[in-house]
């Protein structure tokens, strides 16, 4: 299947087994790893080292490259163990060698009949229920729950939802502004404030949904997953509120590749 017309396009992502991997990559500085994803699914290749992410006190644990210092940190989970060396993100089309896991941003629409592709078998089921981790807690019908008919596209429900989409509509608007992005950036250099955001977001709200949810979970267990995005991934990675983003593992991303391009031979 050509992914390239997608907006943005998958983004694929390796561990690197040492710093000095794909030297000739350039290293990313910046305040998030959702930014560095939004760079990548810009066109770059890029390197996340320990040292590469200015701000963001989730992703910088939660992918390894911090060990826990405090019980904030040690309270995120799932994470890689520390120390992992860096990561390298690229767009899947373009990467060099072969992803671990590919990162797809999109409708539920699109996300539907990739689920349908994968089938039953591939999705985390770790997520007990909690949609701060997970989106497929939310998909009453799909591929998700054989027992609804694996046919129907995700319908989301509930009051949590209805407030989480309120509230990624209105930092979508806050996102295009220079001093909002300037604020948040001052703002979550604070521990203080982080663990705080963090002991609040994580009951109302999707948490760590690139980094934890879309890259560690995949990572991991092997399996993939869905997630809203969170308050990072909207206001720094500037991703579309009405979006999701997901995490397949490269051998699940491949055979829903597969299926797929031989669906549109098949329509052609």
């Amino acid at each position: 299947m050509d992914w390239s017309h997608l907006d943005p396009p998958p983004v694929g992502v390796r561990l690197l087994a040492s710093d000095q991997e794909a030297a000739s990559v350039p290293a990313y500085e910046g305040v998030s790893y959702c930014d560095a994803v939004r760079r990548a699914g810009e066109g770059e290749c890029l390197r996340i080292l320990p040292d590469s992410l200015e701000v963001c006190g989730w992703s910088q644990v939660v992918l390894g490259l911090k060990e826990p210092g405090d019980p904030f940190e040690e309270g995120l989970e799932p994470r890689l163990d520390f120390p992992v060396s860096g990561l390298l993100l690229a767009p899947v089309d373009g990467f060099p060698g072969t992803p671990d896991v590919v990162l797809v941003r999109a409708k539920a629409e699109l996300l539907g009949e990739m689920a349908r592709a994968a089938g039953q078998d591939p999705w985390w089921t770790g997520h007990g229920g909690r949609l701060d981790r997970s989106a497929i807690p939310a998909l009453t019908r799909g591929p998700w729950h054989q027992q609804q008919g694996a046919e129907e596209l995700p319908r989301f429900v509930g009051v949590r939802l209805w407030f989480l989409g309120g509230v990624n509509q209105i930092l979508g608007g806050l996102a295009r502004s220079e001093r909002w992005q300037a604020f948040t950036r001052w703002l979550f250099q604070s521990r203080w404030v982080t663990a705080r955001f963090d002991a609040l977001i994580s009951r109302t709200l999707a948490d760590m949904s690139i980094c934890r949810n879309s890259t560690v979970i995949p990572l991991l267990t092997g399996q993939a997953n869905l997630s809203f995005f969170c308050t990072g991934g909207i206001t720094w990675g500037r991703n579309r509120p009405e979006y999701l983003t997901s995490g397949w593992p490269w051998p699940i991303f491949q055979r829903v590749d597969q299926v797929l391009s031989r669906q549109q031979e098949g329509d052609r």
